[in-house]
């Protein structure tokens, strides 16, 4: 917001008020518009009308350095040009290893947006400027098309017009999400929900087989022999989480089997093979297996997604998804367990791992 602020009030000095209000909602549109059509996200924020003042105030600083060298008036100096390479920079440098932080096609938006408004707001001016330097009015003065400053306006409409067909363009993670979040408001109010794990500690790890954290270990030490790596990482998650809780018998919530997740979560995270003093000491479970792999994590997530326990059901769902892209349900189970559960960054997790599985 500071920088908003920062910038605003410049733009509004410049431009005055209405044309800040303008850009301000053209700019935010824009930026939403290309985020919800260019990626699997969620966002919030006003980011893209941001970068749309940021770009507009850029256009309007050149063209004041052409306007004044001509009339050979002072220039305000203003040192735009670093402050938007440093934050396209950050933009691009965060895109690619973490796109989770920075929302970069509502800064596109939103800065094509910001470009196009100043390219409206100067040549408006200019066209003024011409008259008023000219000895001949406005009516006797030819137009060029590019002197018509409505015609940026139009393309900031037809720009959007087109990223919202791509939007209405359904894709396979939006459908999914749109269904998580139907069955979530039907099934709401049947589901329990907790973040205890031990109030239903005898169901999970006494009469249940499936959802018993050594079972789970198991199972996840399996996939990851088999080289499954992300649905193992998803499991040692889980894991570790049912570890900290204390969760299971004296010898899984020891520090020894604590090391061991970590460990192992590390090597999948990383999409490297168990090392051979793992393998050795649980070779006996290692080579045992009664169910498909997806049912490893589908199983248990059923109950635990029955139980409330929707930050566990969501991972295991995942988990299951990996296994099995052809099974659309489990993605839908997942990201109604996000949903369900405020994670976020879960949903967005899921939306990326349904979108990569679309484009392959």
């Amino acid at each position: 917001m500071f920088g908003l602020w920062s910038v605003g009030r410049i733009f509004e000095y410049l431009a005055g008020f209405k044309n800040f209000i303008l850009l301000y909602l053209i700019a935010g549109i824009s930026g939403n518009i290309c985020s919800f059509a260019l990626i699997p996200m969620l966002s919030v924020g006003a980011s893209g009308s941001l970068f749309g003042i940021l770009f507009c105030l850029y256009v309007i600083q050149k063209y004041e350095e052409k306007i004044a060298s001509q009339l050979k008036c002072n220039k305000t100096n203003m040192q735009l040009g670093k402050i938007i390479l440093f934050n396209v920079v950050l933009n691009v440098g965060f895109g690619l290893f973490n796109n989770s932080i920075f929302d970069w096609a509502a800064h596109l938006g939103g800065s094509v947006a910001g470009i196009l408004f100043g390219f409206a707001l100067t040549t408006r001016h200019k066209w003024n400027l011409k008259i008023i330097l000219s000895e001949k009015t406005s009516l006797q003065l030819k137009k060029k098309f590019l002197d018509n400053y409505q015609i940026y306006y139009f393309a900031i409409i037809i720009i959007n017009i087109l990223f919202l067909m791509s939007y209405f363009k359904v894709k396979k993670y939006q459908q999914f999400y749109g269904l998580a979040i139907e069955k979530a408001a039907q099934n709401q109010t049947l589901f329990l929900k907790n973040s205890e794990l031990n109030q239903y500690k005898s169901i999970l790890v006494d009469q249940n087989k499936e959802t018993n954290p050594n079972t789970i270990l198991n199972n996840a030490l399996i996939l990851h022999k088999n080289n499954f790596y992300l649905p193992a990482y998803k499991l040692y998650e889980v894991l570790l989480e049912m570890n900290s809780n204390n969760f299971g018998s004296k010898e899984f919530t020891s520090n020894k089997t604590k090391e061991l997740i970590q460990n192992s979560m590390a090597l999948a995270k990383e999409n490297k093979p168990l090392k051979e003093d793992i393998i050795i000491n649980n070779d006996e479970n290692l080579n045992f297996i009664s169910i498909e792999h997806e049912q490893m994590c589908s199983k248990p997530a059923q109950l635990f997604m029955t139980l409330g326990y929707f930050e566990i059901s969501g991972k295991l769902f995942e988990c299951a998804f990996t296994l099995n892209i052809n099974e659309n349900n489990y993605a839908i189970q997942s990201l109604e367990s996000f949903y369900l559960a405020s994670n976020y960054n879960g949903i967005n997790e899921m939306l990326n791992i349904v979108n990569s599985t679309q484009k392959k």
